[in-house]
């Protein structure tokens, strides 16, 4: 192409420069600009992470999280303000008539992918969570899942996988609450989303919530580390087979701290874990006699 062009249309003069950032011919005496699309066939060279931002020309990387990557919507408002009112006119009856014709699926995701945005700002989850929930909603809509199906349902549903997927697991009650949706029916749409999808999840470990439970507590890295200790223990004896993870979080942090000397209440832990202070105290009692813990023991710690 560049070497096609020898003189500018304009004025008939062969003083031009190239300018290959922007893709541009452009006569140095008139200015016009003889080409804006200029393509390169270069390779790519890309030595690391800045080289690649600076000098990549395959733009932008593919975001789950938008609904259609591939916009084909020309223009925008300051643009159109630019043309006469006739072209404007025109314009904006076609672009209105783009977005009828716009694909059932486009939609969906445009719809699923604005709720998913909503409920990842309120669990504060980070990008790779909210990414991977997006992936999976993806997944479904393409699969036909989505169909005759709530899509606050199945994108509750998603945000719980995705979390588990990236070992940021949330509970049922916190997902449940940012939906406002019954988390007995979030389970039901999560257990039905990976038999559609065919995927299978490991358990999640009461460890995983150990880190965020302790945190919110307040408590010292010591109590998490013995915290831990403690869970292995238990799974070693197999004493959380049918136990949520999140209740054995939350019991294993109550023991340990009260062996730690170090003051925590039932309430407190109850409200962070999501449990009631009645489980809270049935499985601290189990827990207490399966590990041979007398509650003497608990009572001179504190």
């Amino acid at each position: 192409m560049i070497e096609s062009v020898n003189k500018c249309p304009e004025c008939g003069r062969n003083k031009l420069f190239v300018n290959r950032e922007k893709g541009e011919i452009i006569c140095k005496l008139c200015g016009y600009v003889i080409e804006d699309a200029l393509m390169d066939f270069g390779k790519d060279r890309v030595l690391d992470s800045e080289d690649m931002e600076k000098k990549s020309r395959s733009g932008a990387p593919f975001d789950p999280r938008v609904a259609n990557n591939l916009i084909t919507e020309v223009g925008n408002h300051v643009d159109l303000s630019r043309l006469p009112k006739k072209t404007q006119l025109m314009m904006r009856r076609i672009r209105k008539k783009n977005r009828w014709t716009s694909s059932a699926l486009e939609q969906n995701l445009n719809n699923g992918l604005g709720q998913l945005k909503i409920i990842s700002g309120y669990l504060n989850i980070p990008d790779r969570v909210e990414k991977e929930a997006a992936r999976l909603y993806r997944m479904a809509a393409e699969k036909g899942i989505t169909r005759a199906r709530s899509t606050e349902k199945l994108i509750a549903a998603c945000v719980y996988v995705a979390a588990k997927m990236q070992d940021m697991p949330k509970t049922l009650n916190e997902v449940a609450e940012a939906t406002k949706l019954d988390k007995h029916v979030i389970a039901k749409t999560y257990k039905l989303l990976l038999r559609k999808l065919d995927m299978k999840l490991m358990p999640t470990s009461p460890i995983d919530f150990v880190g965020r439970f302790a945190s919110e507590l307040g408590l010292g890295p010591d109590v998490q580390t013995k915290t831990v200790k403690m869970i292995e223990k238990i799974q070693k004896m197999g004493l959380n087979s049918g136990k949520n993870p999140t209740s054995l979080a939350a019991v294993s942090l109550y023991i340990t701290s009260l062996l730690n000397k170090t003051k925590v209440t039932q309430t407190k832990i109850a409200k962070v874990s999501g449990i009631t202070e009645t489980t809270l105290r049935n499985r601290c009692k189990e827990m207490l006699d399966a590990l041979n813990i007398k509650k003497k023991e608990l009572k001179n710690k504190r």
